[in-house]
């Protein structure tokens, strides 16, 4: 009996490290990979526990072991967004200013019955209500309500961690090349920029600790175009 106690708790030990040593990412909704690690593992610790015969070893190692290929996973997605898109997925817009984009739902395989459910959830019950509203690589849907009284827009991603999003640039109206002009004019190319949004007026631009550009002007990253 003492034994099996002893082995439970040197495995939840294991455990509560390993997902420490994971960092926070696993504290909040999972990405697939993530979701995919997270069973793992809990599925080897119960191996001792089921099992008094085998050796403390047959789960402490596999889960250390999926723990180094996770942490991998992450400094490989940190260090080349083309990999992260790869393993990670990357945001799909499925309503755009009201509208419903079938071929994104065609895409994603999810029926118009799941998006309303999902919108339910955030208390919408029409596309109508939405300027945008898009499902994330770990399945969860963000929205955002058309503006009201003249405010201005929820802003959208164009550049972030290096990836261009074009589908962000056509919803408002503007191109690759708008982009680079815009960046141009503040001595910066797109491989400065961690981080770029616009919300059809403003510009906000987070350039990386590296940039070589000037800082920007105003509010800590904020530019008006």
């Amino acid at each position: 009996m003492l034994a099996s106690v002893f082995r439970t708790v040197v495995v939840y030990v294991a455990v509560i490290t390993a997902m420490r040593l994971m960092g926070k990412r696993q504290l909040g909704e999972l990405q697939p990979a993530e979701l995919v690690t997270t069973f793992l593992i809990s599925n080897v610790a119960s191996i001792c526990i089921d099992e008094p015969d085998l050796p403390l070893s047959a789960s402490i190692v596999p889960i250390f072991l999926l723990t180094a290929l996770e942490i991998l996973n992450s400094t490989l997605a940190w260090f080349c967004p083309r990999y992260a898109r790869l393993l990670f997925g990357k945001p799909v817009t499925v309503i755009v200013r009201g509208e419903v984009q079938q071929q994104a739902l065609q895409e994603l395989r999810i029926t118009a019955s799941d998006v309303m459910e999902a919108l339910r959830g955030k208390e919408y019950f029409s596309p109508a209500e939405l300027l945008w509203a898009t499902v994330e690589p770990n399945g969860s849907i963000s929205t955002a309500p058309m503006p009201q009284n003249g405010k201005a827009p929820p802003m959208l991603p164009l550049l972030l961690d290096g990836t261009l999003y074009r589908e962000n640039l056509a919803f408002w109206g503007v191109d690759a090349a708008w982009l680079d002009a815009c960046l141009t004019e503040r001595q910066l190319q797109q491989r400065d920029v961690l981080l770029l949004l616009y919300n059809g007026k403003d510009l906000l631009i987070v350039p990386r600790q590296n940039a070589k550009g000037p800082p920007p002007k105003g509010r800590p990253g904020k530019d008006a175009v």
